[in-house]
């Protein structure tokens, strides 16, 4: 049986890259050999251990997690017909492994599909099985390990789309890493009024006047939310937050927006979030979770990245700062924890 080299995370700080068997194609399969792998903050979550993030996983982890695919295409079962050897594709693995008939693949929520084929995320290594839905071409101009970023910009697409972000709105992005700047970017593209981003480091700011934005507030400023507004030029119609962690980003979102605002919720925090009620409801805040992408309006938010993406109108591919190989994956996740290193997005490479 052929085999492939794949990471498992043993332990929170701890990745090895063994081999597994290599997957076959079927009639109706689809064999991409992987160009670019992201490090997601979930997998970020996860290499670091502790508090409700693990509750999702159980170590060792084989494939360490990875949902951020972009690739080639290897080999097509005799069934297929959308894509065939050679074509350079991201993957969008929700849509790939989703029913298409059940009411939330009908309403474009394809990761909360009640008949999924697979519900594992296969991880960093060398070929991915799949089906040939999910699969999109890449523009000439996107290269292909850089491509592994449409996954995280898609969210962030998802997530404004979703909330209904009306043209000219003013919006406060709190988070400048790849969710953000994609959202400032989305948000932009999107028709958005003006667009101010909270930035911690200087690697982040650097980009973001590429993604549309009008003003950076350091992150963290004791008057944040008031800075906020004076940059907006008023309170902001949606705050987009993009931390997580152990930021006070929500509180934050919710000084910045005015009343019958909406706080848009991207990040992941390592403990119970703290809100406060009496301000929730004094301002008839709305506030939106998002998990992911998937189908609004005829069109899924991975053709709209991609779109973006190759007119340059939301450069997504810039935001890959490091690419490494696998067995450097270990020091992939140290640089992609350390955003002070002048890292954006880490895209580990086989």
């Amino acid at each position: 049986m052929a085999t492939m080299r794949a990471a498992t995370l043993v332990a929170p700080f701890k990745m090895e890259v063994g081999e597994m068997p290599r997957p076959e194609v079927d009639d109706e399969s689809v064999i991409v050999r992987l160009e670019g792998m992201g490090i997601c903050g979930s997998n970020l979550h996860w290499w670091n251990g502790g508090g409700p993030a693990t509750a999702f996983v159980r170590y060792p982890l084989p494939g360490a997690g990875c949902h951020e695919f972009a690739g080639v295409v290897a080999e097509v079962g005799r069934n297929v017909t959308l894509v065939r050897p050679g074509d350079r594709v991201a993957v969008d693995q929700f849509e790939s492994s989703c029913c298409t008939a059940c009411s939330y693949c009908k309403s474009g929520f394809f990761q909360h599909c009640t008949s999924r084929t697979s519900r594992s995320l296969e991880g960093y290594l060398e070929y991915l099985k799949t089906s040939e839905r999910g699969l999109y071409r890449l523009p000439d101009n996107v290269e292909t390990a850089a491509a592994a970023v449409v996954e995280p910009f898609a969210c962030s697409i998802a997530a404004l789309r979703r909330a209904g972000m009306p043209k000219g709105a003013r919006v406060a992005v709190l988070g400048a890493g790849v969710l953000g700047l994609g959202a400032a970017g989305a948000a932009r593209a999107l028709g958005a009024g003006r667009v101010v981003i909270t930035a911690k480091y200087p690697a982040q700011e650097a980009l973001a006047a590429r993604f549309g934005v009008d003003a950076v507030v350091p992150s963290g400023s004791d008057r944040l939310a008031e800075q906020i507004q004076e940059a907006l030029g008023g309170p902001a119609d949606m705050a987009v937050e993009t931390v997580g962690g152990h930021a006070p980003t929500f509180s934050q979102a919710l000084d910045a927006i005015r009343p019958c605002g909406t706080i848009v919720v991207l990040g992941l925090w390592d403990e119970m979030l703290p809100v406060d009620s009496w301000k929730c409801v004094l301002k008839d805040a709305r506030v939106l979770f998002s998990l992911t992408h998937g189908l609004l309006d005829g069109e899924t938010d991975y053709s709209l990245a991609l779109r973006w993406m190759a007119s340059r109108e939301v450069p997504a591919q810039d935001l890959v700062t490091h690419l490494l190989p696998l067995e450097r994956i270990e020091e992939g996740f140290r640089l992609a924890s350390d955003k002070s290193s002048g890292v954006v997005k880490v895209v580990v490479t086989p």
